[in-house]
């Protein structure tokens, strides 16, 4: 890999185009190359047209940050060289720094994400999972790459992570310790509260597996150039921001991660469970959580350290150093300082165990838990040196004249994205306001249909026929007749599509030797004229929802026209509330369905990935030129936050700040629910008058979202400008010029 001379101007012809575009409006599509602009005529030569050439400043004195940030951004910053947007403002200027010496996208993501880690915990880092969409504007390409957390390879022979195991039974030191009592496969969570919040939940990282999976395809600056600032961030501290600090107390009203209000002046539980009759203890009772991150006078332990204190953490400094020198491989090696750290402390150090569920209280008066969960991994080193990051095959639709690539199974955020903008297409959302009540009936409706669909369906496609079904719920006949549920009235309970609607019933597949690629399997991919491909997941009632305000999004371009949207995280805020080796670890598991194997989609299995909302995207134009770069943050409700913020800057014509700061709705719980302290409550009653909800189908909660983007739009040459924007709500801001 080399690295690029400061102050270097490049004049290149820049045409930022994918692979076609045209035809059937929900078909995945390929695109015809975009022509070169030129000027009228050549003076010297009237008959010779002139081909503008664009100059691309690579210059870091030049990176700018938005105006306003963080949190008081109302403007996208523009730009026609580069762009990055992430949701902490440290990372985003590491990441134009990466682009102004001559980096790629990718080469800037990984600066961007050693940041995070660092100054996020509580969203993202090398202990959790990434993906990444990306444009090769050499190729002319989109490519997706997949780094979620995958399950160990041993089960501890039980259906699901909350289930008893034969350690968990052991009499032999030093399992001989945890709660004694259980027998196989009794309810872990009974016995000992949220399994989600303990090693049990954790999943092998693949966050460094898949960034090292792209930089050997894409880079330009070598990996170990990547690392410094996020280094000296970590070595010699970064603010409580008012954000992470909200993670842990609230200070006014405020809603924690499954939308639930938070009491004024009092400390983020780590779990509620799904009746609402008992909570998990104060985040700042967890020991790793509030050695570094909370304040040592309080003797409660449930206060943060104030906004503004400036927090260390040598040993993450340490660890990174690690995988700056040695690559992605020290972090995965069995025999290195890293992998051992964390399986020794998601095992033995989680012993002993011990009871934890509180007696229930009310729904209204919940039950809070003294001590937290320890029930230890069933992770090995093995797990570590086994894990590869993978590439899959886009998922592609055609959407407002926009084609959109986005992230197939086994997220589910690009099937819900593309199956409601295909509905509101339909039902032509464009007459409307936006954020209208008749925009929110549409919108709403139109992601209450697509999140039953899609809990039915993804999963991990190397476990069932997921692709097949997915290809299904995304035909245009399909959504045809989905579209046409969507009447004057509110539906009173969402149906589900099944084999009278022509979608295949569930089966099962072997996922040895699983080919993600199918024939193209590592090869460079020329995207054929029919790429569509996703997973979903059995019929269940969401009782227990998916969180909420979780998660990190970053999207770049780079001076070579490449660009990259990626969604990185440790699953719930926080994770599974445990450090090791400095790094907070994930807790992907919990995204696992609690259903009998075999029957659902999205259970339990030794070496499977859970489903996920993560969908980063890249929106391309009708000349097949890039016009939007964004993701979010946020649990379930992500795809919204991303059909939000496209129809606002596309179809309504909003600057892309405005639209990732409006309000937000979601449907994903099968239930209308709006932000709360915005605006948009105020239609939560017009709902329920005007079209028919109750106040069970219609409810305000809390929607924090954390998206971040870059858009495209051509001057008169046809050269790029860059408009990049994060959002208010997060400690983020674009930076670029």
């Amino acid at each position: 890999m080399t690295s690029t001379k400061k102050g270097l101007v490049i004049g290149t012809v820049l045409a930022m185009a994918v692979a076609g575009c045209g035809g059937d409006a929900d078909a995945p599509q390929t695109s015809s190359t975009g022509g070169t602009t030129t000027n009228p005529t050549n003076p010297a030569d009237p008959t010779t047209p002139i081909t503008p050439v664009r100059s691309v400043k690579f210059d870091p004195s030049l990176c700018t940050q938005q105006a306003g940030a963080p949190y008081g951004q109302t403007v996208g910053i523009a730009g026609t060289n580069m762009m990055v947007t992430s949701a902490d403002v440290n990372a985003s200027a590491s990441g134009c720094k990466v682009l102004a010496n001559g980096g790629t996208a990718i080469d800037a993501a990984i600066a961007v994400q050693a940041v995070l880690g660092v100054a996020e915990p509580f969203a993202s880092g090398m202990g959790g999972g990434t993906v990444i969409t990306y444009y090769d504007a050499a190729s002319k390409q989109v490519r997706t790459f997949d780094g979620f957390s995958s399950s160990p390879a041993a089960t501890g022979g039980v259906a699901d992570i909350y289930r008893a195991t034969a350690q968990d039974i052991s009499t032999t030191a030093p399992y001989n310790l945890c709660k004694t009592g259980l027998v196989a496969n009794a309810s872990i969570s009974s016995q000992q509260g949220n399994t989600n919040i303990s090693a049990r939940a954790v999943g092998v990282p693949g966050t460094l597996s898949v960034l090292d999976m792209v930089h050997n395809l894409y880079g330009k600056t070598a990996w170990n150039q990547l690392w410094d600032d996020a280094i000296k961030l970590a070595t010699d501290g970064f603010p409580m921001t008012p954000y992470m600090y909200e993670t842990l107390y609230s200070d006014s009203g405020e809603f924690d991660d499954d939308g639930n209000p938070v009491t004024a002046g009092s400390a983020v539980s780590a779990w509620v469970n799904s009746a609402g009759t008992a909570k998990g203890a104060a985040r700042c009772k967890y020991p790793d959580i509030n050695a570094r991150y909370c304040d040592p006078s309080d003797a409660a332990r449930q206060k943060p350290l104030p906004i503004g204190t400036i927090i260390k953490n040598p040993e993450l400094a340490a660890s990174m150093t690690t995988v700056r020198d040695g690559g992605a491989a020290a972090f995965y090696d069995p025999a290195g300082t890293i992998a051992p750290a964390i399986i020794s402390k998601l095992t033995t150090g989680q012993l002993p165990c011990y009871s934890l569920l509180p007696a229930a209280g009310s729904a209204g008066s919940p039950s809070v838990a003294g001590t937290v969960a320890k029930i230890p991994s069933l992770m090995t080193a093995t797990d570590f040196s086994a894990y590869r990051a993978v590439e899959r095959k886009p998922l592609v639709g055609t959407r407002f004249g926009f084609t959109i690539y986005t992230q197939p199974s086994p997220s589910f955020g690009g099937v819900v994205q593309l199956y409601n903008l295909g509905l509101l297409e339909r039902k032509n959302v464009a007459t409307t306001t936006f954020n209208s009540t008749a925009y929110l009936h549409l919108a709403t409706e139109g992601s209450r249909l697509a999140n039953a669909d899609r809990r039915n369906i993804v999963g991990d496609p190397a476990f069932s026929n997921v692709n097949a079904r997915v290809n299904t719920l995304l035909s245009s006949a399909y959504l045809d007749s989905r579209a046409a549920l969507i009447t004057a009235t509110a539906l009173g309970t969402v149906p589900t599509g099944g084999t009278a609607d022509g979608v295949a019933a569930f089966a099962a597949t072997d996922p040895t030797g699983y080919d993600t690629m199918a024939s193209l399997s590592g090869k460079a991919i020329k995207l054929p004229k029919a790429v569509r491909t996703t997973m979903l997941a059995k019929n269940e009632a969401p009782a227990h929802a998916e969180d909420w305000n979780t998660t990190s999004n970053v999207a770049i371009v780079d001076g070579f026209g490449n660009a990259l949207s990626m969604t990185t995280t440790i699953n719930t805020h926080w994770g599974a509330h445990i450090e090791a080796a400095g790094i907070m670890i994930n807790n992907a598991m919990s995204n696992f369905s609690a259903s009998t194997p075999g029957l659902d989609v999205n259970g339990y299995a030794p070496n499977k990935r859970p489903r996920s909302s993560i969908s980063p995207s890249i929106a391309f134009d009708a000349q097949g030129r890039v016009r939007l770069v964004w993701g979010s943050a946020g649990g379930g409700p992500i795809p919204d936050y991303i059909v939000k913020t496209f129809l606002g800057h596309e179809i309504y014509g909003m600057d892309l700040q405005a639209a990732i700061n409006a309000d937000n709705f979601t449907g994903q719980n099968g239930i209308a629910q709006l932000e709360g302290g915005k605006p948009i409550t105020s239609e939560v009653a017009n709902l329920i008058s005007t079209y028919g909800n109750t106040t069970s189908t219609a409810q305000v909660t809390g929607l924090t979202s954390g998206l971040s983007g870059i858009s495209v739009s051509y001057d008169a040459d046809g050269f790029p400008v860059y408009s990049g924007a994060a959002d208010n709500r997060r400690n983020g801001a674009a930076n670029g010029y």
